[in-house]
């Protein structure tokens, strides 16, 4: 994928930075390491110690799990999106490995560079857990109405 994009200008456009200037993306691009990534490349890992954060700005990522020798795709996640966020922030092991199918760019920020940016920045800071926190809340909604249909079937 070309890296001659004018990233300053994209991330303005994404919900999660909704209301930024180009030189609060140029911010937000400082303190990581834009990559473009090649068709099938892993990014993540389940069960590697989590070292940094990615923002996806072109193509798609899926995240998966590996089980029972089946890769089972959990969800694919777009431009403007973060992954890896929660590994980060709780210090926890990658819970699901992370891959680019078809190739992507990627906005990439290593552990203590995101921590600090987040501790430095309360309104990014607030965007990123709300979004965190809400896609955490409807994993377990979804969850748990799996859990009930099971019991359903049963009786």
């Amino acid at each position: 994928m070309p890296t001659d994009t004018n990233y300053n200008q994209l991330i303005p456009t994404f919900p999660l930075f909704h209301g930024f200037t180009s030189s609060g993306a140029e911010m937000v691009l400082e303190r990581g390491k834009v990559r473009d990534v090649a068709a099938g490349t892993s990014l993540f890992r389940e069960g590697d110690a989590a070292k940094s954060v990615l923002l996806v700005l072109k193509g798609t990522l899926e995240v998966f799990v590996t089980r029972d020798d089946r890769n089972l795709v959990l969800t694919r996640v777009e431009p403007g999106h973060i992954v890896g966020e929660l590994a980060v922030l709780c210090g926890l092991p990658r819970s699901a490995s992370v891959r680019a199918p078809d190739g992507a760019a990627v906005l990439e920020w290593v552990d203590d560079d995101f921590r600090r940016m987040l501790l430095g920045h309360a309104f990014l800071s607030q965007r990123i857990l709300s979004e965190a926190l809400r896609v955490l809340i409807e994993k377990e909604r979804a969850l748990i109405d799996r859990l009930l249909a099971q019991d359903a079937a049963k009786a």
